[in-house]
Parts: C-alpha cells; sequence; structure tokens
C-alpha cells in the first residue's frame, strides 16, 4: 500500500485505484482526440457580487444579465451566434463568457506529457451516484493555457492550478470537473479563476456523446468583487457551418 499526503489531509492509494486512474486516462484521452464538432443552445447566466466593506461574500449573487445563444464548439474553438442579452439581440462582444472548448480540460488532466499530478482522495457520491475522487494540481505555464485578464491578448497568463474531479470507475468517464486557477502577476483584472464543469450523455443526432451539459465560472477581480458566469447547454446538434465570430 502507498500512501499520499494530498492537500493536507491523508489519502491512500491501492493498486486497484492506480488501475482505475489508468483506465481513465486512456478513456479521456481517446476522447479529447476524437471531440466532436457540434452545436448546441447555450444559456448563460450572469452574476455579481459586490464589496461591502471588504471583500465581496460569494452567497451573495445578484443578477447582472442573461445571455442566450447558438454555440458552435470546434476542437478547442468556440464561437456564438444568435446572440440575444436580456432577450435583446446583442451584436457586440460580451465579456465574461466561457471561451475554451468543452474537451479543454481533458489533455491538461490526462496527458502523461503534462506536469499534471493526480492524487487518489476516496470513494465518493455524486449526484446520487458512486464515484472516484482525484485531486489534479498543475503549475504555472502547464497544459492548460492562458487565461485572460484585460481587453487584449497581452494580459494573458498561464496560471498555477489545482482542483479535483469525479471519475466513473467502471467507464472511466469524467463526472464533475472542479478547478482553481491562482497566482496571477500584479496589475491582473482577477486574482483567482474557479470553474465546475457538469459531464453527461447528450444525444447528436443518432450518436450519443459524454459531453459537458453545464458550467459554472467564478472571477475574483483585484479589488475583491465577484463575477460568475453559469452556463447551461440543451439541444446539441451536428456542426452545420463555420463562423469566425468569437466571443471571449
Amino acid at each position: 500500500m502507498r500512501t499520499l499526503l494530498v492537500f493536507g489531509m491523508l489519502s491512500v492509494s491501492l493498486p486497484g485505484q492506480d488501475t482505475a486512474l489508468e483506465h481513465s486516462r486512456q478513456v479521456n484521452m481517446e476522447r479529447a482526440t476524437n471531440m466532436p464538432n457540434f452545436v448546441a443552445d447555450e444559456v448563460v447566466t450572469h452574476y455579481v457580487a459586490r464589496r461591502n466593506g471588504g471583500r465581496a461574500d460569494a452567497t451573495n449573487w445578484e443578477h447582472d444579465f442573461t445571455v442566450e445563444d447558438e454555440i458552435r464548439v470546434r476542437g478547442n474553438q468556440v464561437s456564438r451566434e444568435r446572440v440575444r442579452r436580456n432577450g435583446r439581440a446583442w451584436g457586440g462582444v460580451i465579456r465574461g463568457l466561457p471561451a475554451t472548448g468543452f474537451g479543454a480540460a481533458l489533455k491538461p488532466l490526462f496527458d502523461p506529457q503534462c506536469p499534471t499530478t493526480l492524487d487518489f482522495a476516496g470513494d465518493g457520491q455524486l449526484r446520487g451516484k458512486a464515484a472516484l475522487v482525484y485531486r489534479f494540481r498543475s503549475p504555472a505555464d502547464g497544459c492548460f493555457g492562458n487565461l485572460y485578464g484585460g481587453r487584449d491578448v497581452r494580459w494573458a497568463y498561464n496560471a498555477a492550478r489545482t482542483g479535483r474531479i469525479f471519475v466513473d470507475g467502471p467507464s472511466g468517464d469524467v463526472l464533475q470537473f472542479e478547478e482553481e486557477a491562482t497566482g496571477f502577476p500584479a496589475g491582473f483584472s482577477f486574482i483567482q479563476r474557479n470553474q465546475v464543469m457538469i459531464w453527461d450523455f447528450v444525444k447528436i443526432g443518432d450518436g450519443s456523446h459524454w459531453l459537458p451539459v453545464s458550467a459554472d465560472f467564478s472571477w475574483r477581480m483585484g479589488d475583491g468583487s465577484l463575477t460568475r458566469a453559469a452556463a447551461v447547454y440543451k439541444n446539441h446538434r451536428h456542426f452545420e457551418a463555420v463562423t469566425n465570430v468569437t466571443f471571449q
């Protein structure tokens, strides 16, 4: 038996758990390589939590705006069409929307060439289903890629990531991905970004694909305030056309 100290808690890794992780690694590397291109209906609800004498309270969200659109996913590229903001057609850029592809986390998590470490953190339950829980850590300039904290690409930084994933043992599927990015340089517009992404089977045409069905992003800004974008994806369908309009 091998014992690991992970995030200040005692975690025990058994040979069977190593086998389960390697199975999940193979399943998700294959999925990352063959992620389908598709179109879906997206609803993103944006919130703010303002400061009240100090840091904002993450439990006191105020609705800011809601975006409805048709999201088009090709690999790690995301674009949007038919955008409506608070029910009205919108042709401009909307800040605070998710800007990466649906399989963007799989390769950084599972590729053995990446510097990400995965450690077993115990058996868990997620939405009534048994799951294996793994903690992960990736250093700055790892495989997760840049986050953008300004109005142009000069404000880009590949931050360190920590978090955990819930994995279905028999299938190797990622059920839920939780990530925290920290350590941004001085002057960056935010000092922390968190995301939670939930995966499930969806129908695209006659096929069934394991894809994210919802995502929740939050940013702690440099002034102590918080912003949040909660996204839901429905009505997945085949990709029909190419568009060059990208919102970040």
